[in-house]
């Protein structure tokens, strides 16, 4: 008799051991305000037992449950949820009776999005935004919030600059265009706001300096060529503009200024053709173009 309950007791040792090596995991799963997030699907896999894999979803309070056989383990659980960035976290369930509680915050793919940019650029579109929207005042404050976070963000000294040389500060937005440059040099844009922040100081030779960069930096600029084109123009020098003016039209086929100058060359010179063939690009491209009205006019004769 002593034998056979020894034999029994033996015998049901494995199955207590089993049991004792359960788990019981209870989870959460919430967005970063702690709101549940209902239907999120939760994967449970093992780098143990290569086998072992679990499906779960949330319920309505973004809660879920389960038992896991062999507590002894260590488990990787990967939660998703649609909108949203998934998360994985490795978890040891307890033993011996004991209830494993974990929670999951997902990010939602805006706010993950938002943290993975470069410091300072969701103030620089955010700004844009507001400034497209006419908040003006509003749009230089994230501009200046930009900087302040990436000091050589050029993009946002750029704008900074351009809302300083708007709102009448010439000093302030030589200053961003000068930092501009320090952290991109010759970038056209930037040296484009130099040039037009010292004309606004009324210091000549520092924005003949700038224009000279910003030639040399972007040769091909209609707006060059077309500077240079005007001089010509206003000396009578059709001969000279002409070449400079097609050349602007090459970069830009929709250039108002160069399809209007160019027209007026053509009318001088009596090609009333070519004329109206660029007066009537004008207006289809540029009808709020200053010399619109003249161009309709114009065309009534040609």
């Amino acid at each position: 008799m002593r034998k056979a309950a020894l034999f029994w007791v033996f015998l049901g040792l494995p199955v207590f051991l089993f049991a004792q090596a359960q788990g019981h995991v209870k989870g959460t799963v919430t967005d970063t305000k702690g709101n549940p997030i209902a239907g999120a699907k939760i994967t449970i896999t093992c780098r143990d037992l290569g086998t072992f894999r679990k499906e779960l979803v949330t319920d309505a309070k973004g809660k879920f449950s389960l038992v896991i056989v062999d507590a002894t383990k260590v488990y990787t659980f990967r939660v998703e949820a649609q909108g949203y960035q998934g998360i994985e976290q490795d978890h040891k369930p307890l033993i011996g009776g004991q209830t494993l509680e974990i929670s999951f915050s997902l990010k939602k793919l805006e706010e993950a999005a938002a943290e993975a940019e470069e410091p300072g650029l969701r103030e620089l579109r955010e700004g844009r935004d507001l400034w497209e929207a006419g908040k003006k005042t509003e749009a230089r404050e994230k501009f200046a919030a930009a900087v302040a976070k990436k000091p050589d963000l050029y993009l946002a000294w750029l704008a900074l600059g351009h809302a300083d040389l708007e709102a009448g500060k010439p000093q302030e937005a030589m200053s961003a265009a000068e930092k501009c440059l320090a952290a991109k040099a010759n970038f056209p844009p930037c040296l484009a706001l130099a040039a037009n922040a010292a004309l606004a100081k009324g210091d000549k030779a520092t924005y003949e300096r700038y224009m000279e960069q910003y030639k040399q930096a972007n040769p091909t600029d209609p707006a060059v060529l077309f500077a240079e084109a005007a001089e010509h123009i206003n000396k009578g020098e059709d001969a000279k503009a002409k070449p400079l003016l097609e050349q602007a039209l090459e970069a830009n086929p929709d250039y108002a200024p160069a399809l209007y100058e160019l027209a007026m060359i053509y009318v001088r010179a009596g090609e009333n053709a070519k004329a109206k063939e660029l007066l009537q690009h004008l207006l289809e491209v540029a009808p709020d173009y200053k010399d619109a009205p003249l161009a309709q006019e114009m065309l009534k004769y040609l």
